[in-house]
């Protein structure tokens, strides 16, 4: 059973909830990186000269070869504490096998 709907006496009226529209946002860094990367090759294939005049892309281009150089240098530097830490194992159980 429904309540009995009264008339609207005087303009007065319920509001109704209001819409809204929400779109989500989504970053996909990755994508981006080979959308820029694809843009610079097609300008580089445009231009017959092999010089770089734009300091942009000189800058881009030496920020990413710095980020995968970092990586790799830190995995190597972790490798090598690791092989450290062996080694000082291995010294240390000798000593204790011999002495």
């Amino acid at each position: 059973m429904e309540a009995p709907k009264l008339p609207s006496l005087f303009g007065f009226r319920s509001k109704r909830p209001e819409q809204f529209y929400f779109e989500p946002r989504y970053y996909n860094e990755r994508k981006e990186k080979m959308k820029k990367r694809y843009d610079r090759i097609g300008r580089e294939v445009e231009n017959t000269s092999t010089e770089r005049t734009n300091t942009e892309e000189f800058k881009s281009t030496l920020r990413e070869n710095w980020g995968s150089g970092y990586a790799r240098n830190k995995a190597g530097s972790q490798m090598n504490r690791r092989v450290f830490i062996y080694v000082l194992a291995l010294l240390a159980l000798a000593y204790y096998i011999l002495f």
